[in-house]
């Protein structure tokens, strides 16, 4: 050992361990700079996590209902409005809009058309080639790249800023995603194989700057090929690899070990081996840094460490239920991203597809039911004291298909493109779309072709755009001579005075002439986070909180995380409702409950009924008859019930009380287990209760009901479904004639039920007008 290391160790002056690995550096002196920055590294950390911890206990324990409900306000809106702070799940997503507003033009430039299955991969990949210094001929992808390095810096900064502790490195590009499924699909051996040659050996060293030999890379890339392939639980192990740190304030270093020669080296690579898709790469990332930063500024450098402090903390002062700590871990889990860790394999793969091709075929008249979002989007501006007719005539401009001017607007003010950035998951308020295989193109496809997912993000952009706009209008007033309805929303987020003269001050945007407030200035941040919350209420969608609920907290791997998924598809609409309006309705004073429950009642219900008739008539009926016409007192009762139940997102509720088949097509029986239910119910019939009959010599119906099957499981949208079920009807009755007589048993209860006629009969190819 060297001498001077053998005499610190001995005068105690270092540990044993840091002795050995000094020791085995070949530059002693390299390596004593990066074990001296490395302590203090953690010296900083180490005081970052103690002021987030006192700081978070301080926010908990003066939340007026209790630390339960004080510690889910660090991680996700405050259900009871009280908390005042910032939370991870809100502050992510202003982190995440933010760094949008950076890059939007290149995002508008390469977002996915024609309804998600085509886009400019030749521009993507000049943007990859401009961004590894190769020689483009095209200023505006210059441009973009240019953006995208100011942005990866920035969110770099922003990161460190917050406790992180990621050094720059200019040698680093482009972020790195795998997919584990094709990893495993080829084998450690190929994958080395494939990769090898294509990565850049001398940009490749361990932490002490040195070069890897070939031996140290085999290991590293074993190490590497195990982690990506079982989503790092190889990281419990005691492995030996190049000492990359393992937490979250370090977490940028880990993910910049992969170096590519060139751009097509990485493409080709990222096309066998990554999501294939450059745009969805990178917005992926923001979407990555986003939430590590808004955890990091919440929980500190080591979130998992905070969180369980803060619980034992809340504990000690009143103990928890079981039930609560379930859902404070649940929602942990959610706000964190350990519901999504590791890619989608075995069962959770299997699943997920199951619920994408539900998705596609159940969801494609949502768009009728989701115009009840009116009725919400009225409510949120009146509580908020914002105009609903304004707020309309921004919808109607976020709708233009063919001028994306006012989208892109709202997108430098703070309102996210999130519609650009990959799958529509704004429009995920029924179920959760995600991976990038066939089944959840298709269900994206659907949404979008739907118009579901333009209207969800035109609902919510108007929201926050007239809010702007409200805000600018009274820049020029003290925090006291503010509307009263305006200070009230002020105050549920915690903003005060002085948060209130600094915002004033910024510089806002404008449009057409009029002032909007730029939520993305500093000084913003507060009153971003707000507009964010209330976007769930005009246009209800699920949020961690609903989130926590939809997979009970479990990976998306596990049997339970499977399970939860599976019983909850289909159900974030509702959920969400409930813990938007409902909880609001319940945290309102005295009289205030029955007087926001009965706005909320009689706006919704009357959207309901809206949207109800627009469904008959979509589905080839008359609209149903409601009562009103000839006092049928009976008629109006059902009607109103329905409407209400449509409109308020209890559909499943509605659906028990009014009909023996439910909005997904299943009977009652399989409403407890969602469409997934319905859909091992439905196969089962055409499987094996036709191999029954045939093994009992009875007739059996496979090719019709065959038929039929493939009708339900077809993925279409409301604009063409009387198309394509005529269709099948036809080959139905083709198959088998006496399903007329079904067909027209089905128009017979609808009109003694409903008092409906058919103006395109079930089993007629072409509507009556035209025959």
């Amino acid at each position: 050992m060297n001498p001077c290391i053998s005499a610190a160790l001995k005068a105690g002056k270092i540990t044993k361990d840091l002795a050995q690995r000094l020791d085995s550096a070949e530059d002693l002196n390299s390596a004593i700079e990066f074990e001296t920055l490395g302590l203090a590294r953690n010296k900083r950390e180490a005081a970052i996590q103690g002021v987030r911890v006192a700081d978070g206990w301080e926010d908990v324990k003066k939340h007026p209902k209790g630390g339960y409900y004080g510690l889910k306000a660090k991680m996700a809106r405050d259900l009871k409005e009280a908390a005042g702070y910032a939370n991870v799940d809100k502050l992510s997503v202003a982190n995440e809009f933010r760094y949008h507003s950076k890059f939007a033009e290149a995002l508008q430039a390469f977002r996915t058309k024609n309804i998600g299955f085509t886009q400019d991969k030749e521009g993507l990949n000049k943007l990859v080639r401009a961004l590894y210094g190769e020689a483009v001929d095209d200023p505006e992808i210059m441009k973009f790249a240019k953006q995208w390095g100011d942005l990866a810096e920035e969110m770099r900064l922003d990161f460190n800023a917050k406790g992180g502790s990621i050094s720059k490195n200019e040698k680093w590009l482009l972020p790195q995603v795998h997919d584990a499924r094709a990893l495993l699909d080829a084998g450690l051996d190929n994958w080395k194989a494939y990769i090898k040659p294509r990565l850049d050996l001398s940009k490749m060293t361990d932490s002490f700057g040195k070069a890897l030999n070939a031996d140290e890379l085999d290991e590293t890339l074993d190490y590497v090929f195990e982690t990506i392939t079982t989503g790092g639980l190889n990281k419990v192990k005691d492995l030996t690899a190049p000492r990359l740190g393992t937490k979250i304030s370090r977490r940028g270093s880990q993910e910049r070990f992969l170096y590519f020669k060139k751009a097509d080296d990485w493409m080709n690579y990222n096309e066998q081996f990554g999501k294939g898709n450059v745009l969805t790469t990178l917005t992926d990332h923001i979407q990555s840094k986003a939430n590590a930063t808004a955890m990091m500024e919440v929980f500190g450098p080591n979130p998992q460490a905070a969180f369980d402090t803060l619980l034992s903390m809340v504990e000690k002062t009143k103990p928890l239920t079981g039930t609560q700590k379930t859902s404070l871990k649940a929602l942990w889990n959610t706000t964190s991203g350990k519901i999504n860790g590791g890619d989608y394999v075995g069962l959770g793969e299997a699943a997920a597809a199951t619920r994408n091709v539900i998705t596609g075929t159940t969801l494609g008249g949502a768009m009728i039911s989701a115009v009840g979002d009116v009725g919400f989007q009225f409510i949120t501006a009146k509580t908020n004291g914002t105009s609903f007719m304004k707020t309309m005539v921004e919808m109607m401009g976020q709708l233009n298909p063919l001028d994306p001017k006012d989208q892109m607007f709202a997108a430098q003010i703070g309102m996210g493109l999130e519609e650009f950035a990959g799958l529509a998951s704004t429009a995920n308020r029924w179920a959760d779309t995600y991976g990038t295989g066939v089944t959840a193109k298709v269900a994206d496809g659907v949404m979008r072709a739907s118009f579901l997912s333009k209207w969800t993000t035109a609902g919510r952009k108007a929201t926050g755009v007239v809010l702007a706009g409200k805000l600018a209008e009274n820049f020029g007033k003290s925090f006291d001579s503010l509307d009263p309805k305006l200070i009230g929303v002020f105050e549920r987020y915690g903003i005060d005075k002085a948060a209130w003269d600094t915002f004033r001050k910024t510089t806002p945007q404008v449009r057409r002439g009029v002032n909007f407030a730029d939520y993305t200035q500093p000084g913003g941040e507060k009153f971003h986070r707000m507009v964010l919350s209330e976007l769930d209420f005009s246009t209800p969608s699920p949020d961690a909180n609903t989130r926590a609920i939809t997979t009970g907290g479990k990976e998306r791997n596990s049997v339970t995380g499977v399970l939860v998924r599976t019983l909850t598809n289909l159900k974030s609409f509702p959920i969400a409702v409930i813990q938007t309006h409902g909880y609001r309705m319940a945290n309102q004073e005295g009289m205030g409950k029955l007087q926001y429950a009965g706005l909320l009642l009689a706006t919704t219900t009357l959207m309901g009924g809206a949207a109800l008739q627009m469904k008959d008539i979509a589905s080839g009926r008359t609209p149903r008859e409601t009562g009103f016409e000839d006092g049928d007192i009976e008629k109006m009762a059902k009607f109103t019930i329905a409407s209400m139940a449509q409109g308020g997102g209890t559909g499943i509720l509605g659906d028990y009380l009014f009909s023996d088949v439910n909005r997904f097509g299943g009977g009652i029986a399989s409403s407890p287990f969602g469409p997934t239910g319905e859909l091992v119910e439905k196969t089962a019939e055409v499987t094996w209760g036709n191999f029954q009959q045939f093994l009992a010599g009875d007739e059996t119906n496979l090719l019709p009901e065959t038929i039929q099957y493939f009708k339900r499981y077809t993925p279409d949208v409301w604009q063409t479904r009387l198309l394509t079920d005529a269709m099948y009807d036809q080959l139905t009755i083709m198959a088998d004639p006496r399903f007329n007589k079904k067909f027209s048993r089905q128009m017979r209860k609808r009109n003694k039920e409903y008092g409906q006629d058919y103006w395109w009969k079930k089993g007629e190819i072409t509507p009556e007008f035209a025959q």
